[in-house]
């Protein structure tokens, strides 16, 4: 797609309770993940080594095809939402989504909760078919008909061959990684949540989703590194529902994925999108928003964010396509958006977004251009050296917010644990404790397990 036009830059983190594991869904290790299709090398052309080839991921954000879609699943099927989308789903390597809602005809409805999903297992197939390759599934409605919808979750998704990540029948599973090879990377996802329930968090044998625990987190990559993975992505579902003001945990844990070797941290739970940032020259994404979602509401805008990584694991740069998913206009369908809404969710992300280098390219498919630094952090640290995580590269620090902005709780240049960069990071601080009755409905204001 060649650009029309380039706008100007606009101004600008458990409890457990006993019960016996039921499934043992364990994802293939990264020696036997299947390498993801790609375009076979021509026969009069050497392929250049497959280390240095650009590999590009697609993240998604809800989805869920029950609820006030349930109807359109049953009647048009579970490709009818993915008829604008599943194109540029292809477009990437591997595409990525969250899905907000056990797959199963049955199950315990969990009794304390005023929103609770069940989707018919059929959605996995239309997931499959649009071009997913991994769905992760730490959020707040995996557990809504308890263990028996989570277990047919994980074997409807793996009937389709699909991946996934941040739930299982234990926390050991639900703390495990996807894996995928392509194009000579080895690529390594967790996913993580800190929303309530707290009863739907995973534990030694309690099956549930992983916590965003910092310590738990920081583990996680580091083993994920040590297991060969040169580019290691982390998920969370955080952050309070359509507010753009970032709870502190955010950044704090964002940026201890980071120091700890991630390469990127893409993240949902809010309905819409919060801010980018890049933080020692890697990209954050601390919300993107619906993809598809059964809901009727008025949330309209979204995107669809590709991550661009080279050899080493090196970012190199991303881009959003804009979509419109106000389903009282695209009826549980997204697409993209018109030229004229694209500008604005391109002036909204700008004003959010205090240090991400974004441009607006226009044209029948507007797109968001999200260029990474002239000088990156090079190839993450090995985790036999952790200290020296993402410390290739200084930090930049964050412009100021203009004023009106509405974020908060913004960090100034320091270290996950609150010292100046520079000084040595001490040992993870104790996870102040939280209290439910003043967010009953949102995410846990913590950074760690209570």
């Amino acid at each position: 797609m060649f650009p029309k036009r380039v706008l100007p830059l606009a101004g600008m983190l458990l409890l457990g309770l006993g019960c016996a594991p039921l499934h043992k869904a364990v994802q293939s290790p990264p020696e036997a993940a299947e390498e993801a299709a790609s375009p076979a090398p021509s026969a009069e052309t050497p392929s250049p080594a497959l280390s240095s080839q650009p590999l590009t991921l697609a993240f998604a954000g809800d989805i869920m095809m029950g609820g006030s879609a349930a109807h359109k699943l049953k009647t048009e099927g579970p490709d009818s939402f993915f008829i604008h989308t599943a194109p540029l789903l292809r477009q990437a390597d591997i595409a990525l989504g969250n899905l907000e809602g056990p797959l199963g005809t049955g199950g315990d409805k969990f009794p304390h909760k005023k929103y609770n999903f069940l989707v018919d297992p059929s959605s996995a197939a239309g997931l499959a078919r649009a071009g997913f390759k991994l769905l992760t599934l730490a959020n707040n409605h995996t557990m809504d008909f308890g263990a028996e919808a989570l277990q047919s979750t994980l074997q409807a998704l793996d009937s389709q061959g699909l991946r996934h990540c941040g739930a299982g029948m234990n926390e050991a599973e639900a703390r495990k990684p996807a894996w995928f090879e392509a194009r000579g990377h080895k690529v390594a996802v967790l996913a993580y949540s800190l929303t309530y329930p707290t009863e739907y968090w995973a534990g030694e044998k309690r099956p549930g989703c992983a916590v965003a625990s910092g310590p738990d987190m920081r583990e996680d990559i580091q083993k994920a590194r040590a297991q060969g993975a040169d580019i290691v992505v982390v998920c969370c579902h955080w952050g309070q529902e359509k507010k753009t003001r970032l709870r502190s945990y955010q950044p704090t844990l964002a940026h201890l994925a980071i120091d700890a070797g991630a390469d990127a941290v893409v993240c949902h739970h809010p309905h819409i999108w919060q801010r980018l940032e890049i933080y020692r020259g890697k990209p954050i994404a601390y919300a993107i928003g619906n993809f598809c979602f059964g809901t009727l509401t008025s949330i309209g805008q979204s995107g669809l964010l590709y991550l661009d990584f080279g050899e080493g694991g090196r970012w190199l740069g991303g881009r959003i396509v804009p979509l419109n998913v106000n389903n009282y206009q695209v009826g549980f369908a997204s697409r993209p958006m018109a030229e004229k809404a694209a500008v604005k969710f391109y002036l909204y992300l700008k004003k959010l977004s205090n240090n991400a280098d974004l441009r607006l390219v226009e044209g029948k498919t507007p797109e968001i251009l999200w260029t990474a630094p002239e000088t990156g952090p090079g190839p993450s640290p090995s985790p036999a050296d952790p200290s020296k995580a993402g410390a290739t590269a200084a930090s930049p620090t964050p412009a100021p917010f203009p004023s009106g902005t509405p974020v908060a709780d913004t960090p100034g240049p320091v270290n996950p644990q609150g010292t100046p960069e520079g000084r040595p990071t001490p040992p993870l601080l104790p996870t102040p404790t939280f209290d439910p009755a003043g967010n009953p409905a949102g995410s846990v204001p913590g950074a760690g397990k209570p």
